[in-house]
């Protein structure tokens, strides 16, 4: 069976729109991620879907900037990145040398209400230098 894979599409800095892929032969794309069609958007960057929502129900994607919750009452800010390593997307906490798996088995280790979108890593490029990153 095929899982819905879903996408947000970029020219450098500016999004300009998203894709959901629902098998190999169908894909749509929205400029908002409200209204859908078969019609393709033109980008030059595409950020991958964690599979986390946060506590606005917003979708996070690879790049995203997030306020995350690892215990009761201790908040930190990180950032959604693959881990090439690992295969598996992490929280890479922006003042820790350390990763956080956001799934761990298929289980994921944070829910909706321990998450709140913060910003997009694409464009804090001092962040991003801090932290050896590069946009391809």
């Amino acid at each position: 069976m095929f899982e819905e894979k879903r996408y947000r599409l970029r020219i450098d800095d500016k999004i300009v729109g998203y894709k959901r892929v629902m098998s190999e032969s169908y894909e749509f794309y929205s400029r908002n991620g409200l209204w859908w069609s078969g019609h393709q958007l033109y980008y030059k960057q595409i950020d991958e879907y964690s599979g986390l929502k946060d506590r606005n129900n917003q979708h996070l994607y690879e790049l995203d900037i997030v306020e995350f919750r690892i215990d009761v009452g201790i908040e930190r800010m990180g950032v959604i990145l693959w881990n090439t390593k690992d295969k598996c997307f992490c929280i890479k906490d922006l003042e820790d040398t350390g990763y956080l798996p956001i799934c761990v088995n298929d289980i994921y280790l944070f829910s909706s209400k321990d998450l709140k979108f913060h910003s997009y890593l694409f464009i804090n490029p001092e962040i991003m230098n801090r932290l050896g990153i590069i946009d391809e």
